[in-house]
């Protein structure tokens, strides 16, 4: 594992770039994320489109938060190999609304350094409604998560075309990143039953049941998903939404979790960040977001729609619990107590459960 220090990484990574087209003045790192050392660059000299920054993210064989857990460096090569086949995606637009992921236009395997196009002055997307909650209005979501999920659609159906077979092969070798998942998921709900006892322990049997089951579905009827798919992978610009009659674009980034499994994770992860800004916060921009997101989703069958109300309620019990400064003792317990009934009443496929509650819009 690499001793080198945040400064001493940058300072490298400024060197490697020091004689080609993206030579840097500065890098200033970005925050965000946790596994990776992220900057935005300023160029020595524009690129030809006029791109005066750039996003640049070198990894190393840990997390670099968190030095002593480490993390295989292929995580990088895989994000290379399905943003370059991505090229081929469209972008999808929806009332001037354009949804697209980074062009990719570097990639080092030497140095596991990679060069994306920027997004300058851009926040991710739980920020972004954190910070303008009191403005956001219910039509700038129905416009915004309408994109998102016409967006995550077209990228779901364009996995599975007989043109991606190929890349899907590929994609299955990231099998460090898809086992990375299920143990933070799966393995740690199962493992949350200690913490809340009083909450859980009535449902272990079913969640063990939950887990194999899942683990069984990785191999059986999986496709080509994000793997990471969440509010904070989402950029758009720091500002008001602008009038339908303006232009606006999102990012979806950060594809080093991509692997072939279930939409479910995507759509599940999604939706459980969005639930918990309305549980936490009391935002209701992100009920209206999810609401909005199915729209332009469209129709998904039941099947499909149980596992999303699973593994949403995973993410809730596993990850809701676990945010830092947003809620009571009480708020902590609930959104454990709301991820086990959208666990339980999921895998039993109670619909009837979901037709009253806040998932109902997958029903629909």
């Amino acid at each position: 594992m690499s001793t080198d220090t945040p400064d001493e990484i940058s300072l490298k990574v400024q060197e490697w770039l020091r004689d080609g087209p993206y030579a840097c003045t500065s890098l200033d790192k970005l925050s965000g994320g946790t596994a990776n050392f992220v900057y935005r660059g300023t160029l020595a000299a524009p690129l030809q489109d006029g791109s005066k920054t750039v996003v640049i993210k070198h990894t190393e064989g840990y997390v670099a938060q968190s030095p002593n857990f480490k993390l295989t460096t292929t995580r990088c090569d895989y994000e290379q190999t399905v943003l370059t086949a991505l090229l081929g995606l469209s972008p999808s637009t929806h009332s001037n609304i354009t949804v697209q992921t980074p062009t990719l236009h570097l990639f080092s395997p030497e140095t596991n350094t990679q060069i994306y196009s920027d997004l300058p002055s851009s926040l991710d997307l739980k920020t972004y409604v954190l910070k303008y909650a009191s403005a956001i209005t219910h039509p700038q979501c129905l416009r915004l998560g309408h994109a998102l999920g016409l967006w995550t659609r077209k990228f779901h159906d364009w996995a599975q075309a007989k043109e991606q077979e190929e890349l899907v092969k590929s994609i299955q070798g990231n099998v460090a990143m898809r086992d990375l998942k299920f143990m933070i998921n799966y393995e740690r709900l199962v493992q949350s039953i200690d913490t809340y006892p009083k909450i859980l322990e009535g449902s272990r049997r079913l969640f063990e049941t939950v887990r194999e089951g899942v683990r069984k579905d990785l191999d059986d009827g999986a496709v080509l998903i994000h793997g990471d798919f969440w509010s904070g992978n989402i950029l758009l610009p720091d500002g008001p939404i602008p009038d339908q009659a303006d232009q606006l674009k999102v990012f979806v980034i950060d594809w080093e979790l991509c692997q072939v499994s279930s939409q479910a994770l995507d759509l599940g992860q999604m939706f459980a960040e969005l639930f918990e800004l309305k549980h936490f916060k009391d935002i209701d921009a992100g009920t209206w977001l999810i609401e909005a997101f199915i729209g332009g989703y469209g129709e998904i069958d039941e099947e499909l729609a149980f596992k999303t109300a699973v593994h949403l309620g995973v993410h809730l019990i596993c990850w809701g619990s676990r945010v830092q400064g947003w809620g009571s003792k009480e708020h902590i317990e609930r959104i454990v107590e709301v991820g086990k009934d959208f666990v339980v009443e999921g895998w039993v496929k109670n619909e009837a459960f979901f037709r009253e509650g806040p998932l109902k819009c997958l029903f629909d």
